[in-house]
């Protein structure tokens, strides 16, 4: 009797020993404001595939504007309350990009042997903390020429999605959020985790091979923004619907590609809160317009993009699809 106790609580612990064990992530969120896909599509794929913990963090509780649309998450944990050393630190871009506390705390992640990863223009944050210098880098197309006179110690990089440099990882603009974040799952859990989880959301297999030089704002594309700003008699406001267990990445890359039109503003709707598959509770303005003049489907970017054609025509989708750095919206194929 004595022996099959001690072999019990021999398992126990060592299935609580595996629990534990499952690595860190932690999404870093600025209650300013933080770019929905930046932060929505590598918690999905993270908690997706059951191999990690993955929280998004705070400076403090308050509900955090999901940027360019208007909607709010909650963050799951802050960072004082925070139980144990993060594996791995997740930077989305966000409103605030030279919190000084933050640059300490992000500094002394990397000091206790934390992998930091950037995502799109995350890497002005890491930059601002001093934490690129004598580094490869990248960041979202629009900033590479800002940052490389702000910061010429980094070697800035346009040929790849994401860019591993030491403990550092950086990726390209918002539509690298995917590959990066699977090769990012590849190395905490895997070859066959990162395999299937891709397989469960549809994704492909990621490929770090990118062409920057195709990205970049053309005559065109300034045209576009000014036609479709002045037009104010067009100016939409879209619904994106909330509703219980609903996609976290599909939702943020509707929340975001629809703010980014030039043409109309993207707001989640329904109740006034829902949690999503993986936990994430996230919130609807209280005051809606008083009039949704079209309804978004929640889909994955080249989906979204499509809607958007259908909704203002190709130009105005493919301008969207430069702004995710998305091959969709290559400047070539205008």
């Amino acid at each position: 009797m004595l022996v099959r106790l001690i072999a019990g609580l021999a398992l126990a612990l060592t299935l609580a020993g595996g629990a534990a064990a499952k690595p860190l992530v932690v999404i870093l969120a600025d209650p300013a404001g933080t770019v929905a896909p930046d932060l929505m599509t590598p918690y999905a794929i993270l908690a997706e595939s059951g191999a990690v913990e993955v929280k998004v963090i705070s400076s403090d509780a308050r509900p955090v504007r999901l940027m360019p649309g208007m909607a709010w998450v909650a963050p799951q944990t802050t960072l004082a309350a925070l139980a144990r050393r993060p594996d791995v630190v997740i930077v989305p871009a966000m409103m605030d990009e030279k919190d000084p506390a933050r640059a300490v705390w992000l500094r002394a992640q990397l000091a206790a042997g934390a992998r930091i990863m950037s995502i799109c223009n995350g890497a002005r944050v890491l930059a601002a903390a001093g934490l690129l210098d004598g580094r490869q880098a990248t960041v979202h197309w629009h900033s590479r020429k800002p940052m490389a006179k702000r910061y010429p110690q980094v070697t800035w990089r346009r040929d790849l999605r994401w860019v591993e440099d030491g403990p550092i990882t950086t990726t390209a603009g918002i539509s690298a959020a995917e590959p990066a974040s699977l090769n990012l799952l590849r190395e905490l859990a895997g070859e066959e985790v990162m395999r299937t989880t891709a397989q469960r959301l549809g994704l492909a297999t990621p490929d770090p091979r990118h062409r920057g030089s195709d990205y970049h704002l053309t005559g065109k594309g300034i045209g576009l923004v000014v036609a479709n700003t002045v037009a104010l008699w067009g100016h939409e406001d879209v619904a994106v619907p909330l509703k219980a267990g609903f996609d976290e990445r599909t939702f943020g890359d509707a929340l975001d590609a629809w703010s980014r039109t030039y043409r109309s503003t993207a707001w989640a709707t329904g109740p006034s809160s829902a949690t999503s598959r993986h936990g994430l509770v996230v919130y609807r303005a209280r005051a809606l317009p008083s009039r949704l003049d079209r309804i978004a489907t929640p889909a994955g970017p080249e989906a979204t993009f499509a809607q958007i054609d259908r909704a203002y025509g190709e130009r105005t989708a493919r301008f969207v699809a430069l702004q995710f750095e998305h091959p969709y919206g290559a400047v070539s194929a205008w």
